[in-house]
């Protein structure tokens, strides 16, 4: 367990950087992103994980706006600097699908290409998938759609015990969240500052007063049920899939493959594991960039 310490204020995680805090209304609660670029530019719409929060992509949301976009790095409800309502029944991927919709709209765009890691994945996905006019694209980050992902855990669960055993972990201490940042990232990472950096933010993060339900309610997304009205949704927006070479995400991919209708790629950014953005910032944003333009190019001329 963590040490008995008072909570600490979310301004531990309102670092400095090329970018500007701001506090979107929607939905009846504030989320606060990270911001740069154009407003008129494409926005990119930043999706964290489960134990991160907007802070995985401070490496990489001013190299994105200056390829040309409007980028929002989203700490999610019950996150960092954002509101942390009590949670209800209503607390399910509907409501962080719609958190999200409500933000694009918010800070003045129709569309947007939606980047989303882990449990941000899973909420890009379920946007993707139910909101299809407000994705211009989908960059899936070692991430799944949840009735896919719950199937796979069904048919090979020996490729997901890690996934299996993570819902309890935000209740868990430093040693736990060390080791599962050193699981999710390849072996080059996990001894520079880089890392060390993460780590202590992620433990800032789990301090902040309130986060933890939020934790674990982003836990439950990654399988989360969903209603038979979206059971069956597939994904039109061009979509690319960033994950490892590893056989777990060769056979998650072709559940995946099979929700998308529209232009798919698989791809794997050198010398990353399940974090690219966090290991590997300069070729994520080059990656995501390339995606981005063609996919915005293609929503031009649709």
């Amino acid at each position: 367990m963590f040490p008995r310490r008072r909570p600490l204020s979310p301004s531990v995680v309102e670092l400095d950087g090329p970018f500007r805090h701001q506090l979107v209304h929607t939905r009846g609660i504030r989320l606060h992103a990270a911001v740069a670029g154009r407003p008129q530019d494409p926005l990119v719409v930043l999706l964290h994980s489960a134990f991160g929060g907007w802070f995985e992509y401070r490496r990489v949301i001013a190299p994105l706006a200056a390829r040309g976009f409007h980028v929002a790095a989203v700490d999610a409800r019950g996150y960092g600097l954002s509101d942390k309502p009590p949670s209800t029944a209503g607390d399910d991927l509907r409501t962080a699908a719609g958190d999200i919709a409500g933000l694009i709209r918010a800070l003045g765009h129709e569309r947007a290409i939606v980047v989303g890691a882990d449990s941000g994945g899973t909420v890009a996905w379920a946007l993707a998938a139910n909101y299809p006019d407000m994705v211009a694209g989908l960059v899936s980050v070692s991430a799944a759609h949840p009735v896919d992902l719950r199937r796979a855990i069904a048919a090979r669960p020996w490729y997901h015990v890690r996934t299996m055993a993570r819902p309890g972990l935000p209740l868990l201490g430093t040693a736990a969240y060390r080791r599962h940042l050193l699981a999710s990232t390849a072996p080059e990472f996990r001894h520079s500052p880089e890392c060390a950096e993460e780590l202590h933010l992620r433990l800032q993060s789990a301090r902040i007063s309130n986060a933890r339900p939020g934790m674990l309610r982003a836990n439950r997304l990654l399988t989360a049920s969903v209603s038979a009205r979206w059971l069956h949704t597939t994904v039109a927006a061009p979509t690319l899939l960033l994950q490892p070479p590893l056989p777990m995400w060769r056979h998650l991919a072709r559940r995946s493959l099979r929700r998308i209708s529209g232009d798919v790629a698989v791809r794997h950014v050198a010398r990353t594991r399940d974090l690219p953005h966090v290991e590997n910032p300069s070729a994520f944003v080059e990656t995501v960039a390339e995606f981005a333009d063609n996919a915005d190019n293609a929503d031009n001329h649709a």
